[in-house]
């Protein structure tokens, strides 16, 4: 996962009143299945810079799906080569043509407009 987009996106985050838990950049799936059960987290994201890259969020979604956490987050796939077909195509819940879309679409989702 990539540092421009990801820094980005947990600015805009955190300006809308979400409380972010920023684990950096080139983050192992297991990692992200471990935040989530150590900070009970609602939302999983993930920002690709590279098609070679956005193939890791496909293996965090596998790996959610695998530790039985999927369906207890919504997940959210974004970065410069994302599309709203991949996101389809991966499982993911949301993909916004930037993270102020995102944030909008997560609120909705949360019943938090």
């Amino acid at each position: 996962m990539h540092e421009l987009g990801k820094n980005l996106a947990v600015a805009v985050f955190e300006a809308e009143g979400f409380q972010v838990v920023d684990l950096g950049v080139d983050v192992p799936p297991e990692r992200f299945a471990d935040a989530v059960v150590e900070h009970n987290a609602r939302i999983v994201g993930m920002s690709a810079l590279m098609t070679t890259t956005m193939l890791e969020q496909r293996s965090v979604i596998e790996e959610l799906k695998r530790r039985g956490l999927r369906d207890k987050v919504i997940v959210i796939a974004g970065g410069a080569p994302v599309t709203e077909e991949w996101v389809k195509e991966i499982g993911a819940d949301v993909w916004g043509r930037d993270a102020f879309e995102a944030v909008r679409i997560v609120k909705k989702m949360l019943g938090v407009e």
